[in-house]
C-alpha cells in the first residue's frame, strides 16, 4: 500500500510536467518521447512545490487532497488541451536530427549501456528504500522544515536563532539555515502527504526520479545537438554513473542534485535553442534557469551566468567585452561600498569579501582530479577544452554561448573557494564536492559536444543540425 501511495506521489508531478511540455514540443524530432518525459518529470518535480506555495499563500491547508486535486486538475486540463489542440507541427528537415540505422555492434553497445543504467537506478532505488534520512545537511537544514510543515499542514515561518529566542519560539521555528528556499522541503512534504504519514525513506524517492529524469533529458538533448544514439547513450551512462551524483541519491536529502539537474537542463535547452531557434527550447531554458535560485541560494549565481552568454549572442564580441568589463568594475565597487550586513545569494557580503585562500587550490585539485568523485570528467575536460579552443569555429563559434555560461559558472566556483571565506570548505572537502555536483552535468554536456565535434571533423561523428563549423 505504501509503495502504491509513493508511486502516486511520483506519478502526479511527472504527468503534470510531461503532459504540458508535450503540448509545446513538435513531433518528429530525435528522441522526442525521452525528451518530453525526462524534462517533464524534472519540470513537474520543481513545479509541484510552487503550487503548494501558492495554496499556502491563499490560506488553503497543505493536504494530499488540496495539492493532489490542483495537480490532477492541471493534468486533466493538459489532456483536454491535447484533444482540442492536437499534436504540434512536425520539425522542419533542418531542425530534425536524421536518425541512421545502427549496426548490430552498435545496437549491442546501446543495449549494454541501457542495461547498466537500469541496474544503476535499481540499486540506488534499493538504497533509498532501505535507508532512513541520514545525511547531516538533510537532517539539519532541509527536512527540519519539511517535518514541521507536514505536521502543521502549512508553511510555518523559520527564523534565525536570535529572533526565535526573542519570540520564545511562539509560532516560529529555527534551524541552521532558516532562510533556505522552500522547494526541496515542500517536495518532501508532498511525498509524505501522499503516503499519509511521515516516512524518512520513501520521501526520498524524488531523488531517484530526479537522476532518471536528468539522464533522459541529457540523452535527448545530446541527440538534438547532433550526437548519434550510441555516443549519446555512452555519455548518458558516464553521467549517471558519477560516484558523487550516485551518493546524493543513495544518501538523499540534499538539494545539490536537483540544482545540478536544473542548471544542466537549462544549459542544454539554451544551447539547442541557439542552434535550432525552437521557442519551446527557450521556454525550457528560462524555466530551469529561474528554478535554480528556487532550489538553493547559489542557484542565483548560476542563473546570472546566462546573462553574459545571452549578451554574446545578442551583441558583437567587442560590445559584449565592454559590457563584461563594466559589470566587473561595478562588482568591485559593490564590495567596496556595500554595508557588511548585505546578503548575496544567502551569504553576508563580509564573508564573500576577496581574500586569497591558497589552501583551496589543493582541495579543488584533489576533489576534481584525485578523488573518485567524477570518474574521468576532470581529465576529459583537460583534453577536450584545449582541443575545442584550437578547433576553428568550435568554442569560439558553434559552442560559444554555452562555453561562456559555463566559463562564468566555473569562474564563480573558483572565486568562491579561492577568494572568499569558503576556502576552508575546499580544503576540508565539505563544500567543494557539493558545488561540483551543480556544475558537473553541464560540463559533461559540453565535453560530449566537443567530443562529437572532434569526431565529426575526423569524418566519424555527425555535425549538429542547422549549424556549420
Amino acid at each position: 500500500m505504501h509503495m502504491l501511495s509513493a508511486a502516486t506521489g511520483l506519478a502526479l508531478p511527472v504527468l503534470l510536467g510531461a503532459l504540458w511540455l508535450g503540448q509545446l514540443v513538435p513531433v518528429g524530432g530525435a528522441a522526442r518521447t525521452v525528451l518530453v518525459w525526462g524534462n517533464g518529470a524534472l519540470l513537474g518535480l520543481l513545479l509541484l512545490p510552487q503550487l503548494m506555495l501558492g495554496l499556502d499563500g491563499l490560506g488553503i491547508p497543505l493536504t494530499f487532497l488540496s495539492t493532489g486535486s490542483l495537480a490532477t486538475a492541471l493534468v486533466v486540463l493538459a489532456l483536454i488541451s491535447r484533444l482540442f489542440v492536437g499534436k504540434r507541427e512536425n520539425w522542419t528537415p533542418a531542425q530534425a536530427n536524421r536518425q541512421s540505422a545502427m549496426t548490430p555492434l552498435q545496437k549491442l553497445l546501446f543495449i549494454f549501456c541501457l542495461l547498466l543504467i537500469a541496474l544503476r537506478l535499481a540499486t540506488l532505488g534499493l538504497e533509498i528504500l532501505g535507508r532512513p534520512l541520514f545525511p547531516w545537511d538533510a537532517t539539519t537544514h532541509w527536512a527540519t522544515k519539511a517535518k514541521v510543515w507536514f505536521e502543521y499542514h502549512r508553511i510555518v515561518p523559520f527564523v534565525r536563532k536570535g529572533e526565535w529566542l526573542a519570540l520564545g519560539g511562539a509560532g516560529v521555528f529555527t534551524d541552521l539555515h532558516p532562510d533556505y528556499p522552500s522547494t526541496i522541503p515542500l517536495l518532501q512534504v508532498w511525498m509524505n502527504l501522499a503516503l499519509g504519514q511521515w516516512n524518512t525513506s520513501l520521501m526520498n524517492l524524488p531523488w531517484l526520479l530526479c537522476l532518471a529524469a536528468l539522464g533522459c533529458a541529457f540523452y535527448a538533448q545530446l541527440r538534438i545537438a547532433g550526437l548519434n544514439a550510441v555516443l549519446a547513450i555512452v555519455f548518458t551512462y558516464l553521467l549517471l554513473s558519477m560516484p558523487l551524483l550516485n551518493i546524493h541519491v543513495a544518501l538523499a536529502g540534499y538539494a545539490d542534485l536537483f540544482l545540478g539537474a536544473a542548471y544542466c537542463c537549462a544549459l542544454m535547452a539554451f544551447h539547442n535553442w541557439v542552434t535550432t531557434r525552437q521557442r519551446w527550447q527557450a521556454l525550457l531554458a528560462l524555466f530551469f534557469a529561474i528554478a535554480c535560485p528556487l532550489i538553493k541560494d547559489e542557484g542565483l549565481i548560476w542563473l546570472l551566468t546566462f546573462v553574459p552568454a545571452h549578451a554574446v549572442l545578442m551583441m558583437s564580441k567587442r560590445e559584449a567585452a565592454k559590457l563584461f568589463l563594466l559589470f566587473s568594475l561595478l562588482l568591485v565597487l559593490l564590495f567596496l561600498v556595500a554595508p557588511d550586513d548585505l546578503v548575496i545569494a544567502g551569504h553576508p557580503i563580509d564573508h564573500l569579501a576577496p581574500t586569497f585562500h591558497a589552501e583551496g587550490i589543493t582541495g579543488i585539485v584533489q576533489s576534481v582530479w584525485l578523488h573518485d568523485n567524477w570518474h574521468l570528467l576532470g581529465y576529459l575536460l583537460l583534453v577536450v577544452i584545449p582541443l575545442g579552443l584550437f578547433m576553428p569555429g568550435a568554442m569560439t563559434g558553434t559552442y560559444l554561448e554555452i562555453s561562456i555560461a559555463l566559463g562564468a559558472a566555473v569562474a564563480g566556483f573558483l572565486f568562491l573557494f579561492l577568494f572568499t571565506g569558503f576556502g576552508v570548505a575546499a580544503s576540508d572537502f565539505t563544500g567543494v564536492g557539493r558545488l561540483s555536483i551543480q556544475l558537473a552535468p553541464g560540463l559533461l554536456f559540453l565535453g560530449a559536444l566537443l567530443c562529437n565535434e572532434l569526431l565529426a571533423r575526423d569524418g566519424v561523428g555527425t555535425r549538429p543540425a542547422g549549424r556549420t563549423a
